[in-house]
């Protein structure tokens, strides 16, 4: 497709029928896609469209082939595509995970939005700023781009559940992350988005699913967000890579062009996992703050074994945590293992394996990736 750039004074949804409307100036375009109202823009004034140029087009949802624009005043015009070389590998992969992109084209667009990028359907505004000084990164394009699935073609059915949207699209921003700059720089975000997560006053006093927030626009805080795409990442871990992205791809399909609340992923994850998944989301979820549990653990010389202890206090309800333990035994030799701590106020779990003599150390979710403040006995 040509790269060059052309004038255009109008971008919208959907594709042009008609470039001009009988009686007057303008174009008249047609959206065969469901749209929620609160994601219908029209972008207007002296932009410049600049064609992503790749080497085929990617396929849709009904078969059609969706292709990929820039739109900008014409002073920043000269450094495209720039950042945006990423928008094509960025709907590959996320076409490869959850399913075709739902709508006809993408647009990317210089605006005045407030906000540093917002997601209508298949016209992404970003903003104006941001391209005057050539600060748009792959990050933003990767969040806006998924939620054209995430938030687009299914849409919370409640304000509540807005971590459908936003979580996922910081979680698919990172997944991307992780595709085009390796592990490393995937943990050192998520380890971020932790800390930022267990320092929020916010996320210690009111849950995820906020169903007392009247004040929607509250709701666009460190829980939706960060915390949701961080529960997104506990739930891929937990479950694994084929589980997790079977039930996404099923739950996506399932809700394409209609509306959802976070049980109906629940159930999805439920059946490509077989196992239940209610006390998962309700802990994390349904419950502010994180997991406090305190934490210690015994030798005994006479079965050459380990038990690891775990007390919770039960005031909002005792987690169940998968707990990575690390085993140092008196020979220097580390031993990983995972046990599964029981939503109870205190639970007693031995170790696999027999030990000669006392090891040196244990640690408990050495990698930090519960969502959880560990005091030692």
């Amino acid at each position: 497709m040509d790269s060059s750039p052309r004038k255009a004074s109008c971008a919208r949804h959907g594709r042009a029928v008609k470039k001009r409307v009988k009686g007057g100036a303008g174009a008249r375009w047609r959206e065969s896609r469901p749209i929620p109202p609160s994601l219908m823009v029209i972008g207007a004034g002296p932009l410049e469209r600049f064609d992503l140029r790749e080497p085929a087009c990617h396929i849709g949802d009904r078969g059609q082939c969706v292709r990929q624009s820039v739109y900008v005043l014409p002073e920043n015009r000269s450094w495209l595509p720039g950042v945006f070389q990423a928008a094509g590998p960025i709907m590959t992969l996320f076409e490869g995970l959850v399913g075709p992109f739902p709508y006809e084209k993408l647009a990317h667009l210089q605006s005045n939005t407030r906000f540093g990028g917002m997601e209508n359907a298949s016209a992404i505004f970003y903003d104006g700023k941001r391209f005057d000084t050539q600060k748009i990164k792959d990050d933003i394009i990767a969040h806006e781009t998924a939620h054209q699935w995430f938030g687009d073609a299914v849409t919370e059915r409640e304000w509540a559940h807005l971590w459908l949207s936003e979580g996922f699209a910081d979680y698919f921003a990172a997944l991307w992350e992780q595709h085009i700059r390796g592990d490393a720089a995937f943990h050192r975000t998520m380890a971020a988005v932790r800390a930022k997560i267990l320092a929020d006053t916010v996320v210690a006093r009111r849950p995820v699913i906020d169903t007392a927030e009247t004040n929607y626009l509250a709701l666009l805080n460190a829980n939706s967000y960060d915390k949701g795409a961080y529960v997104l990442f506990m739930l891929h871990r937990e479950i694994g890579d084929s589980a997790f992205f079977r039930g996404l791809k099923s739950y996506y399909a399932k809700y394409r062009h209609a509306t959802a609340l976070s049980d109906d992923l629940r159930r999805e994850l439920e059946k490509s996992s077989g196992r239940s998944l209610e006390q998962f989301f309700d802990q994390w979820l349904r419950r502010p703050g994180a997991a406090e549990p305190t934490i210690g653990w015994a030798f005994d010389p006479s079965t050459k074994s380990i038990s690891v202890f775990v007390q919770q206090d039960a005031s909002r309800g005792p987690y169940a945590l998968p707990l990575e333990v690390v085993v140092t035994d008196a020979d220097n030799v580390e031993h990983r293992q995972v046990v599964n701590a029981p939503a109870q106020p205190r639970a007693t779990m031995p170790l696999v394996g027999q030990f000669d003599r006392k090891p040196k150390s244990l640690a408990f979710d050495p990698g930090s990736v519960l969502l959880a403040r560990i005091t030692r006995l």
